[in-house]
């Protein structure tokens, strides 16, 4: 039996849910994995007893910061063309000014470059996303639906999801975001009939989605709606999350407390009420800095109340045309600046929180025994360089599932 060893670790992140510094920092110890998990964390004399030298490959972590890979628990990551001239035209003109020099933008321009797009295309500029996240450290990515709308679109959005899980070394969990918007031919009702009917029975048969998603707010879905429509997902086997309280305050909180939902994103009018209602249900609540960011967001989300009532965090990229952040580093150097939060509370949201938004932290968001082993190892001096040092790539190792993935040395 071969042993992966990482010695003599010079800051250890573990992020262990029991830890009174949030991050769970241990200095000069050692982590020795086992096939896929965390067999042992202890000194690095005492966690190699029993083993001979020859089984071990190891790698001298005495100069670098080593914590869990990332867990992005909301992107769009999958769809067709881009929105650069729409973003650049926005810095310097106003909406109506753009959409006359553009044509077509927002969601409409997304919709229509992603059902005009090759499955290849698809496949190709999905998977290369997937590989520059890895490389900063990102190892499991949630990815949702939502730039088709049509039955045919969303399908195959999700079936080229699906395919691409099996070729990357990230974890992958897709979302059905069939109700990012409606087709205005056919109706609001009468499309979410169609959902339920008609793509939700295609998305259980072949298993395409493990959660379900809507965006509650004016002009999209009421939240009676969005009850109706994560409530038939979830009785096809997909989890209920929700986009909510983003642009308004329209109910879509205690739609997610009501149906115990894995997540809410976005957050920026979210009530002290509505707060402990999501916090009581068990419901996380996933901060997305680089959205405020890019939009320029007239009320900016204000994690301080959420945090003080207990409500768990995460911390994720959006990645979507709109805003293209793929590197984590910039949404927790973007949540530490502009939105308040200590460099330990955003790392923390951005590991262990997206664990928890996923409903995956008993295998990943943390560095404990008997967790996967999916790792970043940066060449640093301190963690806190994460949110100081921005833009700046000191990763030099990758780890997933126990396999070294990406070697910058």
């Amino acid at each position: 039996m071969a042993y992966l060893l990482l010695k003599d670790c010079m800051e250890l992140l573990t992020m262990a849910d029991d830890s009174t510094d949030l991050v769970g920092i241990r200095y000069g110890e050692s982590i020795l994995i086992e096939d896929e998990r965390v067999k042992k964390i202890g000194k690095y004399n005492k966690i190699i007893k029993g083993l001979h030298e020859d089984d071990l490959d190891i790698i001298d972590c005495s100069d670098y910061v080593v914590m869990p890979g990332y867990v992005d628990s909301h992107t769009h990551l999958i769809f067709g063309g881009s929105r650069v001239d729409e973003y650049v035209e926005l810095l310097t003109n106003t909406p109506d000014e753009v959409k006359k020099r553009v044509g077509r933008v927002g969601l409409d321009s997304s919709m229509h470059a992603t059902k005009n797009a090759e499955d290849d295309e698809l496949h190709k500029s999905s998977a290369l996303k997937l590989e520059r996240m890895l490389k900063s450290g990102t190892t499991t990515v949630e990815i949702k639906s939502g730039y088709g709308i049509d039955k045919d679109t969303e399908l195959r959005m999700l079936r080229i999801v699906d395919g691409i899980r099996k070729t990357v070394p990230s974890t992958i969990f897709s979302t059905y975001l069939g109700a990012h918007y409606y087709d205005v031919e056919m109706g609001k009702e009468k499309y979410i009939d169609y959902m339920i009917k008609e793509v939700m029975p295609t998305i259980k048969e072949e298993k395409l989605a493990q959660f379900s998603d809507v965006w509650c707010d004016h002009g999209y879905y009421t939240a009676e709606e969005s009850y109706r429509v994560l409530s038939a997902g979830r009785d096809y086997g997909m989890v209920p999350s929700i986009h909510t309280e983003c642009y308004s305050s329209i109910g879509g909180a205690k739609v997610a407390a009501e149906l115990r939902a894995a997540n809410a994103g976005h957050l920026n009018y979210l009530s002290e009420k509505d707060t402990n209602l999501l916090r009581d249900a068990g419901v996380v609540g996933v901060l997305l800095p680089g959205t405020d960011f890019s939009v320029k967001h007239s009320r900016p989300f204000n994690p301080r109340p959420m945090i003080d009532a207990g409500l768990e965090i995460a911390i994720a990229t959006n990645l979507n045309p709109g805003n293209w952040i793929e590197n984590m580093d910039i949404a927790l150097t973007l949540a530490c600046r502009n939105h308040g939060m200590s460099e330990k509370e955003a790392l923390r949201a951005a590991t262990l929180g997206g664990a928890k938004a996923l409903r995956v932290s008993n295998d990943y968001g943390s560095l404990e025994e008997g967790k996967f082993a999916d790792i970043q190892i940066r060449k640093s001096d301190s963690y806190k360089n994460v949110v100081y040092k921005f833009g700046v790539d000191e990763m030099a190792y990758v780890i997933k599932h126990g396999s070294i993935v990406y070697d910058n040395k």
